[in-house]
């Protein structure tokens, strides 16, 4: 932090304004807004972040500027004004799926008229409706109306006449036609025309239906005169009109203006999926993808994302989210003032309201689900559970858990499973028979298959996993840890601990996740394929050893009555741990013989 830094941080009030960052350069690389300016500075400079982007943007601040404001609704629009004037490199950046067209009734005009446009104008003393999800659909319903209604479809704006003796510009096509009532000859006066600007108004509003029996008769009738060419654009237009005005999923009995907005959050990257109700009918929806703004709250990019959404786009008579923008009050507020009507902002708990926020909500996880997979494949739930509660950069898509087993210290053995986008990949499963380490040095044990494993991995220039999970707590966590750091390989390790399935972080601090949640469930999963398939190996190995053991050479010992000794008590060091008659009754066989496999055993174990 530099001189001019500094003595701006000792000079900041605490009043509500915009702060505005700049680089050596002059260049303005952050614009923000508090409600306090001095709490809010200040907090980037005394500490260090966990976000890399926050402490990137301190680093490269050279300078700030800050302007007082009377109040935060006025701190909100010029915050809102220089970011889309410099548009700041570390401010949200925010991609929006597509420009949805509108249909602009052009009432502050004598004579109106219906045109497509992308931009909403706010207090232009138009009509704006939609917006339309399909462009194409957009164009045949302007044309339908205006010929149906006798429109103007000049480019220009059309005045009255002065007088009836007044030169007459030259007539277009369509007054030929008898499709346009003649407003630029005179022929219709500006009360006249109004009757039939005002049924228009009633078609895009919703309050007058649209007789599609008509017009399925006139296709008829085309048909019927081999008039194919009318008749096919005449079909293509009832079809637009038809999924505009009936084909819709959800409808409200009144002609409502709505907006719901879902959204999944990940990280640094959050998804917003906005239901757009428009005269009672769901007409689309929109997606924006947006980059968090340093260590903002899903509360704050909210709304940043809808004062900048609301530029450009209709302002419904009431916003309905799952949680409440950051300075709430402020924001309505300024949406009041921009568009000239209350705005209100709901969070629905039950009924049709709540039913079609979820419908947003779980669209933009489905959205983000794609979005963050490079695989471009639907990540699986758990996936996107474990990144959310473990905090994880990258969502884990590729897990491993190694487990240990051993009996008493002998025939110590290993496995590893995985796991792909939340499901189990057998065939990529191994095994270990360890080495090096002593028989029940579990810590040691770890080391071992992590050196193994990730050594191979790296020559053969493999996958790496996005989760490690390790059997065990804080010391086994950092035995693998401590093979990782000599191989130069970074990964996210977390150990489980069984006796109350804690994930251990390298820290040693302790995540309970809920049994319920999608990730726990992958990650207890796991943990039992691990278990199931290095106990079913260590019994292998250990059958294996005992079949080569001293017993098969005493009488009436064979390789039947070990198999029988190893199903019944598991192992030879639980054999050994029996009285002569325990082992008669259960295995029925001769008490002299089972007598002589426990001097064997007491035998081999000094």
């Amino acid at each position: 932090m530099n001189e001019k830094i500094e003595k701006t941080l000792n000079l900041l009030p605490l009043k509500p304004g915009v702060y505005i960052m700049k680089n050596s350069a002059g260049e303005i690389i952050y614009v923000g807004k508090s409600r306090s300016l001095k709490k809010r500075v200040n907090s980037y400079f005394n500490r260090i972040h966990d976000n890399a982007k926050t402490n990137a943007l301190v680093a490269a601040a050279d300078q700030i500027e800050y302007i007082v404001t009377t109040t935060e609704i006025e701190a909100l629009i010029l915050e809102n004004n220089l970011i889309k004037r410099h548009k700041p490199r570390y401010n949200i950046l925010l991609k929006d799926s597509k420009t949805h067209p509108y249909i602009r009734l052009t009432t502050s005009e004598a004579f109106p008229k219906l045109e497509k446009v992308r931009k909403v104008h706010f207090k232009d003393k138009n009509r704006y409706f939609g917006p339309f999800p399909n462009g194409i659909d957009l164009i045949r319903i302007v044309d339908l109306l205006s010929r149906s209604y006798r429109l103007c479809t000049a480019k220009k704006v059309v005045k009255p006449l002065p007088s009836p003796d007044s030169r007459k510009p030259r007539p277009c096509l369509r007054f030929h036609l008898g499709l346009c009532s003649g407003a630029c000859q005179g022929e219709i006066t500006p009360e006249e025309y109004a009757v039939s600007v005002k049924k228009v108004d009633d078609v895009l509003s919703g309050r007058t239906p649209v007789d599609f029996s008509s017009l399925e008769r006139q296709l008829k009738e085309m048909s019927a005169k081999y008039r194919y060419e009318e008749a096919a654009e005449l079909r293509d237009t009832i079809s637009a009109l038809k999924r505009f005005f009936e084909t819709q999923k959800v409808e409200f009995l009144t002609p409502v203006n709505l907006d719901f907005w879902g959204m999944s959050s990940l990280q640094d990257r959050l998804i917003f999926s906005v239901f757009a109700i428009r005269g009672g009918k769901l007409l689309g929806n929109r997606i924006i993808d947006v980059e968090r703004e340093l260590e903002q709250g899903d509360r704050e990019v909210l709304s940043a994302v809808m004062s900048r959404h609301y530029d450009d786009n209709l302002v419904p008579a009431a916003i309905y989210c799952s949680i409440e923008p950051d300075g709430a009050e402020a924001l309505l507020e300024m949406l009041k003032e921009r568009t000239g009507h209350k705005v209100d902002f709901h969070i629905p708990h039950k009924g049709q309201y709540h039913n079609l926020l979820t419908m947003a909500n779980n669209n933009a996880l489905e959205v983000l689900r794609t979005a963050q997979n490079s695989a471009k494949a639907r990540l699986d739930d758990s996936v996107i559970d474990l990144q959310r509660r473990l905090n994880l950069n990258t969502p884990p898509v590729h897990i491993e858990c190694v487990d240990i087993s051993h009996i008493q210290g002998t025939d110590p053995v290993a496995s590893l499973v995985v796991s792909h986008n939340g499901l189990l990949k057998k065939g990529e499963y191994r095994l270990f028979h360890i080495k090096t380490a002593k028989g029940g040095d579990d810590p040691a044990s770890i080391a071992e298959v992590t050196r193994r494993r990730f050594t191979r991995l790296l020559e053969e220039d493999g996958n790496l996993p996005d989760l490690y999970i390790v059997d065990g707590g804080i010391t086994q966590v950092h035995a693998a840890l401590a093979e990782l750091e000599k191989l130069d390989c970074s990964l996210t390790v977390m150990g489980l601990a069984k006796r109350d399935e804690l994930l251990v972080q390298p820290d040693g601090s302790e995540i309970k996740l809920p049994f319920s949640s999608p990730g726990m469930r992958m990650i207890i999963k796991l943990r039992n394929e691990a278990h199931r398939f290095c106990n079913t190996f260590q019994n292998k190995t250990h059958t294996k050893r005992v079949m080569r053991s001293a017993l098969l050479k005493l009488p009436g010992v064979g390789p039947v009555t070990l198999k029988k000794l190893i199903l019944e008590f598991g192992s030879t060091a639980n054999v050994a741990k029996l009285t002569p008659e325990q082992i008669v009754a259960r295995c029925k066989m001769p008490l002299k013989t089972a007598e002589l496999i426990l001097e064997s055993l007491k035998t081999e174990s000094k």
